[in-house]
């Protein structure tokens, strides 16, 4: 009794936010009827709002009415199509409540009288959101029948005017804008606009700042099931579709394991919402059908859907267990997203009981036009009393705005939403041809190879641009697999080294034992991949530097993806700070390797035509040779940034990629990020240095979470207790001018937001700081710095400093002409 009162609540107040506030604005003439079981603004041309040269058109349907019904919201078919047509800019302002709506924009292409449809070249926007743009390439398919078309966007109205802005293109003189039906329906608040942080696909230590206010819907699909009607849905009108036109069958386009036979669940099992999940979520009929993979078969079911790159997409899947033979945790699975580890479900509930998972995708790194988005369920190696084989009830897709705040992407009338769903005859067309093609290219490469050296066989051909004569051709360093097997013993555990998060780390030896190497295997099962392996050997291929790892060789063969770098004997320097046997760094060599890193750093800023910005700097990616030289590792991640010349707060939008403890708060917040994301970073790892703490650690107090060494340096920094955090092995060892040179420079790069901290162009503040703490150390310690330019100048102020020189250095008096000319304070 009380679980169906809880039931009947639900249900009364998610109904009481959805009645609050529905509008349909459509478009007619003067002497047009209609019968609305909504909200209803009619707009004809004697509308006190529309002005005097806006349009109303009408155009006889040649199809028949349930056909060309423009209607997701109760609209009857009507026996004309009318559209407004906007020849200038036009904006809708809509007196609402604020939260979250959904705006649904419908669109019959069509010559209109008097127009061509190809002029319909437009924007539509909502504040500064740019919803959709229309080129001449929208309309490059026949529409000799009417095609209607519905877009659907997620928007947060904080205010309570909304407003829809539709513009002309100003490029072209006979451009229009045009709609035929405006729908706004108020939903509940944090259905899919949420004030949460959501795992970013393919790197599971990092999450994504789900700070955006809109969202475009891409796919709402009933996994299992057929077509839902709006009427059909949860009271807010969405259309489901069946799978079918997504499903791939046996796996046919992804690399995950054989694909495997599937079934369909049709249940009637009761479905029991819940606060969590509540009714509107999705109709029952999405969680009441489901596609299975079969009892022992042993491998995945994949879907395929076409997006645009260029962009992040927030994928929500639907599950619910419809099958009473399940017990609770009685279900194991694995998902995938774009052939990368999403996450492993396992059923913690009774059936009946619906749950979703949200997911971010980042495909916004791409610029290939058209892709495909693919979700893979698979079935995991669970427990031996576990059901492993995967389910899937229903799943929706959406698309989120770029940096500039733009949705729009290619084909904005096709995909996803329109009324037209590709036929499976094109599916089967497009799977069949993808099949011949490839077994053309595979018989291709492999006519090809048998004329190509033996060495080359199966690598990969990558960027070959040079920054310095130092670096080698890449095309010359693919390394066959049978010699990389050979340097590591078939990669003995003997010689594994180490192990990260692109895979394990073996030392090797190449030339007959002359060339010590590490070699980076990657690990299938990485929240790393091809895009980081391609990172890693583009930006090594374009830079060389002394405080630089470098990159010997690589090799792409038979599914392997391996790198081999000239080896650091003393490992990293997280190895040398804490939970470590080795014995304690002295002060000057911490010093000296921070100086190292900067330098390393400062060449990555400055050095090249371009900014480049590491994005993972940390301790655990600055490499000590035998010498105890730093070399800056681990290029997987980074980004271009603008050109060199440029300030360095010049920002580039980018969905958050880092390591945690180290990330710039500004960057995380705001998804902005500039050169001196890397400058907050090098402040944590400065910071690791002088307390010999990792950037996250335990708190001493009973039920503390876990602190940020960051926010703990800085607030004992301004309160005056900064000493009591430092190593204790240093403790009386630093020289209080060093400490407060050190401490100074550390905390600058930790300021909260960007324009605090020092700037690319003035990195050499960084350096100076940090050549000058280590002097003061030495000259506490009453030692001679080395090299006969060296020296502190009695009784004046000024320091000279002489600096080794390396060859890979071009702009050697740029990169250090602040150091050589500042004074000390």
């Amino acid at each position: 009794m009380s679980q169906n009162l809880m039931r009947i609540i639900l249900v009364l107040c998610y109904l009481g936010l959805l009645l609050e506030t529905n509008f349909v604005v459509v478009y007619a003439d003067e002497h047009s009827r209609l019968q609305m079981e909504t909200t209803t603004y009619r707009c004809d041309s004697s509308a006190e709002d529309i002005p005097s040269d806006v349009q109303i058109k009408s155009l006889s349907l040649k199809v028949k009415a349930n056909e060309a019904d423009l209607g997701d919201y109760g609209t009857p078919s009507l026996p004309q199509i009318y559209v407004c047509i906007f020849p200038r800019q036009f904006t809708h302002n809509f007196t609402v409540s604020p939260g979250q709506k959904f705006i649904r924009l419908h669109f019959c292409l069509a010559s209109y009288p008097g127009l061509n449809v190809s002029d319909a070249l437009f924007s539509v926007n909502v504040g500064q959101y740019t919803l959709l743009r229309t080129s001449q390439s929208s309309y490059s398919r026949d529409f000799s029948d009417i095609k209607c078309v519905i877009r659907e966007f997620v928007v947060k109205v904080d205010a309570q005017i909304l407003s829809i802005t539709f513009t002309p293109s100003s490029g072209h003189s006979e451009a229009y804008a045009f709609v035929n039906k405006i729908v706004i329906i108020t939903m509940p608040a944090n259905l899919y606009i949420r004030d949460v942080r959501l795992p970013l696909v393919g790197n599971s230590s990092r999450i994504y700042a789900a700070n955006y206010t809109v969202l475009e819907t891409m796919y709402r699909v009933n996994v299992g099931g057929d077509d839902i009607p709006p009427e059909g849905d949860a009271g807010m009108w969405r259309s489901w579709s069946g799978d079918e036109d997504y499903f791939v069958p046996d796996g046919a386009l992804t690399s995950i394991p054989d694909g495997a036979l599937t079934s369909i669940l049709h249940s009637k099992l009761g479905i029991k919402y819940s606060p969590e999940v509540p009714a509107y979520t999705a109709p029952e009929k999405v969680y009441s059908t489901a596609r299975t993979l079969s009892p022992d078969s042993g491998g995945n079911m994949s879907w395929s859907f076409l997006v645009n790159s260029g962009f992040c997409y927030l994928v929500r899947l639907h599950f619910c267990e419809i099958t009473r033979e399940i017990r609770q945790n009685g279900r194991v699975f694995k998902v995938y997203i774009n052939n990368m580890t999403a996450g492993i479900v396992r059923w913690s509930r009774m059936p009946g009981r619906p749950i979703y998972r949200d997911f971010i995708i980042d495909c916004s790194e791409l610029d290939r036009g058209m892709e495909d988005l693919q979700i893979t369920i698979s079935s995991d190696n669970g427990p031996s009393e576990c059901d492993c084989q995967g389910i899937l009830n229903g799943l929706e897709i959406f698309k989120l705005p770029d940096s500039s705040d733009n949705l729009a992407g290619l084909n904005p009338f096709g995909t996803a939403t329109s009324h037209d769903s590709p036929s499976r005859e094109n599916k089967t067309t497009r799977i069949c041809f993808g099949i011949f093609y490839g077994i053309f290219v595979v018989l291709l490469l492999s006519v090809t190879l048998l004329y190509l050296p033996s060495e080359w066989s199966g690598t990969l051909s990558l960027c070959q641009n040079r920054s310095s004569k130092c670096c080698k051709p890449f095309g010359d360093n693919a390394i066959p697999l049978t010699k990389i097997m050979s340097a590591t013993n078939n990669f003995s555990d003997d010689v594994l080294i180490g192990t990260g998060g692109f895979g394990k780390v073996y030392r090797g030896s190449l030339d007959g034992g002359a060339t010590l190497v590490a070699v980076k295997r990657a690990d299938p099962s990485s929240h790393q991949g091809l895009h980081e392996f391609q990172t890693e050997i583009s930006m090594l291929s374009k830079l060389c530097h002394h405080h630089l790892v470098t990159l010997i060789g690589y090799c792409l063969e038979h599914k392997e993806m391996i790198l081999i770098y000239n080896f650091m004997g003393r490992g990293t320097l997280r190895e040398h700070l804490y939970k470590t046997n080795s014995p304690p760094l002295p002060l000057k060599k911490r010093l000296e390797i921070c100086i190292g890193a900067a330098r390393g750093l400062h060449y990555l800023h400055t050095g090249w035509k371009q900014i480049v910005i590491h994005r993972d700097v940390k301790s655990s990616n600055i490499l000590l040779d035998d010498k105890w030289e730093a070399k800056v590792s681990d290029f997987g991640l980074s980004k271009l940034g603008p050109d060199a010349m440029n300030q360095s707060d010049m920002q580039v939008s980018t969905a958050v990629k880092g390591s945690i403890g180290y990330l710039d708060p500004e960057y995380y917040r705001c998804l902005k990020l500039t050169a001196k994301s890397d400058v907050y970073s090098f402040g944590v790892v400065l910071f690791e240095v002088l307390c010999a703490k990792p950037a996250i650690f335990p708190a001493h107090g009973n039920g503390d979470g876990p602190q940020s060494l960051a926010e703990c340096a800085l607030k004992c920094y301004h309160s005056g207790m900064l000493g009591q955090m430092i190593d204790p092995y240093l403790q009386g060892k630093i020289d209080p001018d060093c400490f407060r040179t050190f401490t100074d420079v550390a905390v600058k790069c930790l300021a909260e937001t960007g324009r605090e901290r020092p700037s690319m162009s003035s990195m050499g503040y960084v350096l100076w700081n940090l050549e000058l703490a280590l002097q003061q150390q030495s000259r506490a310690d009453g030692e001679k710095l080395r090299g006969p330019a060296d020296k502190i100048l009695a009784g004046n102020s000024s320091i000279l400093v002489a600096h080794q020189l390396y060859n890979s250095d071009k702009n050697i008096g740029a990169e250090f002409s602040e150091i050589i000319h500042q004074t000390a304070r």
